[in-house]
C-alpha cells in the first residue's frame, strides 16, 4: 500500500474541457480521500503556484503522453 498526497489525471489537456477516463461507480476519484486535480487546472495555475502545490508531496500521475511525462518530470525534479 502506498499513500500519496494527492492524484493528477493526465488524459487531455488540449481544450478547455478536461477529458476524464471512465471509472466503475464506486472505484473512481470519489473514493480516494487526497485531492484530485486535472491537469488542465494545473496548466492553468501559475508557475509559483504549481513549484508550492507538489513542493514536498507524494503524487501519482494518471496517464502517459506529454502532459503526464511533463508533470511527472516536474514532480520528480521539485521533490
Amino acid at each position: 500500500v502506498h499513500t500519496v498526497d494527492f492524484v493528477i489525471i493526465c488524459t487531455g489537456r488540449y481544450g478547455d474541457i478536461p477529458k476524464w477516463p471512465l471509472f466503475v461507480k464506486g472505484r473512481g476519484p470519489e473514493v480516494f480521500k487526497g485531492k484530485v486535480i486535472h491537469a488542465v487546472d494545473l496548466y492553468s495555475m501559475e508557475p509559483k503556484e504549481v513549484d508550492n502545490l507538489i513542493t514536498g508531496k507524494r503524487i501519482v500521475v494518471v496517464g502517459f503522453l506529454k502532459s503526464a511525462i511533463d508533470i511527472a518530470a516536474k514532480c520528480a525534479n521539485i521533490n
